[in-house]
């Protein structure tokens, strides 16, 4: 009995470790984007647990007005 010829499956051997068609740029800038997205991430999460918590503002009591306004 004979066998197909059916096409054979790259191993994972022979797959490129780098997409071969992005250029450089382009492959700094995905970079670059992934990274602003996380540090925003991180900012977004960690700011508000480093921040101390904040007193409330005391309202100034409002004086009484001595003499009525000049027009």
């Amino acid at each position: 009995m004979k066998r197909s010829h059916h096409q054979q499956e790259p191993d994972d051997d022979d797959l490129p470790l780098v997409d071969p068609g992005r250029n450089l740029g382009l492959r700094l800038l995905a970079l670059v984007g992934a990274l602003s997205f996380l540090m925003l991430g991180l900012a977004s999460v960690l700011v508000p647990l480093l921040q101390l918590p904040r007193s409330p503002m005391p309202v100034p009591k409002p004086e009484p007005r001595t003499a009525p306004l000049a027009t």
